[in-house]
């Protein structure tokens, strides 16, 4: 790299004690069989300056609040409030309602009253008239400017409104108050209100806008880049990830770092940043002179005890980086500033470039707004454009196919990019394929992640602990390659031996080509199977790729599919390990139905991220647990392969060939799950119907207020047959789009019943509307996991055939919030969730109120409710709800993840990520932490909910009554020996069997 010049945008340095705050164009037409997708670029054909507002210090303006927009800004003496600014409610023209703003420095400005030349200025002042003085929210008039005290950003906040914001004391915008129209500041690090929002207007009338001055001969390339600060995807990270908070407005002039942006922040107590980077990798820079910039905030913050001292200081040891080339980047308080580095090639090169951390003072940095400039003409850039597309496009054409898409393009850079960018679905060959073709070992793909460079490949679990033999083979005519493994020569067709394989073993693969090109990358075995995903997803369905590495099968197919992010919260703003809703298409866009896993066939499936979870496991366990001891629904006679809950498998997740984790690939919940009858499309008729229960509400409570307590019937809203949605329930099947209206009628009744009826018809009907026997096991199983999201919310409610019957029964979702894990990462592990606690009450406390279905149940007990959910907890205690069997579970899924190494990979991926609270994943620890919490749980129920010390043991044998209890030995009631009598002092609260008797201890 050639080194043309290295600066910083200048910006003042401000300080303050705020601590951060933590809470188309037309598509191309291209003669090719391959598919391109439409994407939107943006390119500027000259590099604009950050804007800033078009304010001159010749001209005088108006001060208008967005709240009072028929108002403005006045000299408080002269208009005889005892006030230094107040807000006149009616506009005027007099001298002393207009203000001028200097510029002092980039972004930063005095502002003087037209009338008195006096400058507003911060003091820190608050004062009552009460109190015998002025009234003071914080700012006076001065005679002279007072160093930063006097100087203020102008900060854009949408188009043309503006906060005002103290340069001294960042927090502190300007404030209209209400109540007396004074005006001040308050404290405010983000957005402001209407009352804290402002337009400027000069004498003419004109408004201020934002302005940028042009300079020419600069090109806005940034579509070059692979990652922005949108979000992490496509970022390489040292250390723990860098993440988006979901919140945040941090402005200083025109530079900005306003959610979605991307940061590392320590807690002041824990010290300074450890080194770490941010950096994405550009391939194929054409040669010529760049410009790199970004907005970053990077600060060591004050506190009150611990590392820090009382004031804050600049941050230091954090470098914006291109290539070897760096600048420092240290600010003050929340203030962001813009950072740029220049550079150079005088060849087509490759470029890294981001954010690097080393020995810093910082406890707090983020960046936002990255930006890439080519500086030369735009024949050199048009040059250097095609020569990338043809370097990008090999992967994936032939030369002379290449050509000719480039030739359809012309000298248009867009469309050069929408061409470059069209194979961003499409599986780019890996760097051993580039010089071998694929290499199988036992007819099986080695997949590449390039995010940590690193071959994975999936293998049956029974594999891993012993030696492999297996049969390699690859292509040796492919540039004359020869594979070493190990350092061993390897010919095609022929078997190596593998070394014990055992998880994060990696073994060494080498390529060397006839001409001399060599590469070497690692390899290592996973018995999970791999699933590699491309294209870029939203919240809205996209076209992209997915292809599925199953561990006992040989090379898979490429398939087409389309995909979305999906959930509720998992799904909100600042989320970053995002679940996928996977559809899958034929070549022709039409649905394609494919078997994963041997599961069902189907073209509809689920990658759940697992996200708030740090076992990654508690929803799967739970809906195999479901699956394995529920009733079956109440029309099982007829369909005997109904389930009311998925079955899934854990995978490891490659998305654009970056590696995303563990991820479980499960079927959906829908109609064919749950063996519904079809709709009449020929006599219009309605048969299955199913819905989904989204949040909480009164329907979904059936019959109880969220954190309001019961109500009467009337309170209940009438569904509408033209809407998918009725108080927080969703119809999922038939899909309104193809029929419509819809029919509420079956839910409504059963919500309606359960709500408003008497006890007495309550108990004598209730099982006309419910399926009893499933709702009695679901009950159980709320009881047992103590869950906080599943009381009504998250839910599906299936009628099999209206015709016949209306009655509902149930279909299990979405178990992550259990098990002493909320829904809540901000409440992961509290208290709240301990383990010996009534369900009732809990659910009153902390989760809306109880479920109303439940209550009315156990306070009616109709069809015999408490004692037959007693009795079918005692006899499932006995196998699949035994602790030991409980805790099997998991430890079966978790012990996988170590043996294939799944774990360490899932660490280095998602340690200290926001969405788990920053907190550092151990599977170890939270396996320790499900043992305790289920032991201690199923110790209370068996001795307070349940009872069944009280009722005949279920399944043990009595051994000789007259035996003395210090003679046998103890059970517990799954009929597992856990000591002699001797040692019951040391075994934990709950029921046992001593010499053929029950025994409680508590």
């Amino acid at each position: 790299m050639q080194i043309v010049s290295v600066h910083t945008v200048p910006f003042p340095i401000t300080y303050g004690n705020c601590l951060k705050c933590k809470i188309p164009f037309s598509t191309l037409t291209l003669l090719t069989m391959k598919r391109l997708l439409p994407l939107l670029l943006t390119f500027t054909l000259t590099l604009h300056l950050a804007a800033k507002p078009n304010l001159l210090s010749t001209k005088r303006y108006h001060i208008v609040c967005t709240q009072f927009p028929q108002g403005c800004v006045t000299d408080g003496a002269t208009a005889q409030q005892p006030t230094p600014l107040y807000y006149l409610t009616a506009a005027s023209s007099g001298d002393e309602t207009w203000w001028v703003f200097s510029e002092q420095a980039d972004g930063l400005y005095t502002i003087s009253n037209a009338k008195t030349d006096q400058y507003i200025t911060y003091d820190g002042v608050r004062a009552d008239i009460a109190s015998g003085g002025e009234l003071r929210r914080y700012i006076s008039m001065t005679d002279q400017p007072n160093g930063d005290y006097s100087l203020w950003s102008v900060d854009q906040q949408t188009d043309g409104v503006y906060t005002i914001r103290n340069s001294q004391q960042h927090d502190h915008i300007w404030d209209v108050r209400t109540d007396s129209y004074c005006v001040g500041t308050y404290s405010n690090s983000g957005n402001g209100n209407q009352n804290q929002t402002f337009t400027l207007y000069d004498q003419q009338g004109q408004q201020v806008y934002e302005q940028a001055e042009p300079v020419s001969n600069a090109y806005d390339v940034s579509s070059w880049l692979t990652a922005t600060t949108d979000r992490a995807d496509g970022w390489t990270y040292e250390g723990n990830a860098w993440t988006d908070p979901g919140f945040g407005n941090y402005r200083n002039g025109s530079s900005s770092v306003v959610s979605p942006f991307l940061e590392r922040w320590n807690d002041t107590n824990y010290g300074p940043l450890p080194d770490c980077a941010l950096y994405q990798t550009i391939s194929n820079l054409p040669a010529g002179s760049y410009t790199l910039k970004a907005d970053i905030i990077a600060v060591r913050q004050p506190s009150n005890n611990g590392w820090y001292s009382q004031s804050e200081e600049t941050g230091y040891g954090v470098f914006l980086f291109a290539n070897d080339l760096t600048t420092e980047a240290g600010t003050r308080n929340e203030r962001p500033q813009q950072f740029a580095v220049d550079f150079s090639f005088t060849q087509t090169s490759n470029l890294q470039c981001g954010l690097r951390i080393r020995s810093t003072n910082a406890n707090w940095v983020a960046t936002d707004n990255f930006v890439l400039y080519y500086n030369g003409t735009y024949e050199q850039l048009i040059d250097g454009e095609k020569a990338k597309v043809k370097a990008e496009l090999a992967d994936y054409y032939g030369p002379q196919e290449i050509e000719a898409l480039i030739s359809q393009c012309g000298d248009d850079f867009q469309q050069l990019e929408q061409l470059r960018l069209s194979v961003a679905t499409l599986p780019s060959v890996d760097p051993l394929s580039r010089l071998a073709g694929n290499i199988t070992i036992n007819g099986k793909a080695i997949v590449y992640a390039e995010s940590t460079d690193q071959y994975l490949c999936s293998i049956p679990y029974e594999q891993f602990g012993g030696e492999m033999d297996a049969l390699i083979d690859y292509d040796a005519q492919k540039q004359g390659a020869a594979l070493t493994i190990a350092g061993k020569a390897v010919a095609p067709g022929t078997s190596y031996r593998f070394a014990t394989i055992r998880g994060s073993r990696n073994y060494a693969l080498t390529v060397k080509a006839s001409d001399g090109t060599t590469v070497t990358k690692q390899l290592t075995f996973t018995s999970l199977p791999i699933v590699k995903l491309y294209g870029s997803f939203s919240n809205n369905y996209a076209d992209g790729r997915i292809i599925v590495h199953e561990s006992d099968k040989t090379m898979p197919e490429l398939l087409n599919m389309k995909a979305k992010w999906r959930g509720g919260i998992t799904n909100s703003a600042g989320k970053n390990k995002r679940n996928y809703h996977v559809k899958l298409l034929d070549g022709n866009g039409d649905k394609l139905e494919q078997k994963f896993f041997g599961l069902r066939n189907d073209n509809s499936w689920i990658l759940e991220a697992c996200q708030v979870d740090m076992s990654r496991i508690r929803n799967r366990v739970l809906t195999d647990l479901w699956n394995d001891y529920c009733h079956k629904p109440y029309y099982y006679s007829q369909e005997p392969k109904a389930m009311t809950g998925t079955r899934g498998k854990f995978v490891e997740l490659i998305l654009n060939d970056e590696y995303r984790g563990i991820y479980c690939m499960t079927e959906n919940m829908d109609r064919k799950q749950m063996k519904l009858m079809k709709y009449d499309e020929a006599n219009l008729q309605m048969h299955g119907q199913l819905w989904k229960s989204k949040d909480w509400s009164y329907a979904v409570f059936m019959g109880t207020i969220p954190d309001g307590g019961y109500q009467p019937k009337d309170y209940l809203s009438d569904p509408n047959g033209y809407s998918e949605m009725w108080d927080s329930y969703q119809v999922k099947y038939p899909d309104i789009d193809d029929v419509y209206p819809t029919d509420w009628s079956p839910l409504y009744d059963a919500v309606e019943f359960v709500s408003s009826s008497s006890d007495a018809l309550f108990s004598h009907y209730i099982n006309e509307y419910i399926d009893l026997p499933v709702l009695i096991d679901y009950y159980i199983l709320m009881e047992t996991i103590l869950s906080s999201d599943n009381h009504g919310k998250n839910l599906f409610f299936a009628c099999y055939d209206q015709a016949k019957s209306k009655k509902i029964t149930f279909g299990v979702w979405d178990m992550d919030a259990t098990c002493g894990q909320r829904w809540s990462d901000d409440y992961y592990h509290s208290t709240i969730m301990r383990p010996d606690q009534d369900y009732a009450e809990y659910l009153a406390r902390y989760e809306h109120g109880d479920y109303n279905l439940f209550k009315r149940m156990r306070e009616t007990n109709a069809y015999n409710f408490n004692e037959e959910v007693r009795l079918r907890y005692r006899d499932l205690r006995q196998n699949h709800l035994a602790t030991e069997n409980i805790l099997k579970r998991f430890r079966t899924y978790l012990d996988e993840f170590k043996t294939a190494g799944a774990d360490q990979r899932e660490y280095a991926r998602w340690n200290g990520d926001t969405d788990i609270s920053r907190r550092n994943l151990n599977f170890d620890t939270e396996m320790d932490y499900i043992t305790d919490w289920f032991t201690r749980r199923m110790n209370y129920l068996d001795t307070t909910r349940f009872d069944i010390a009280s009722l005949p043991p279920s399944g043990i044998s009595n051994v000789d009554m007259a035996a003395s209890p210090a003679d046998n030995d103890v059970y517990d009631l799954s009929g597992r020996r856990v000591g002699n009598a001797e040692q019951l002092d040391q075994l934990p609260a709950g029921v046992y069997i001593v010499g053929g008797k029950k025994y409680v201890k508590k």
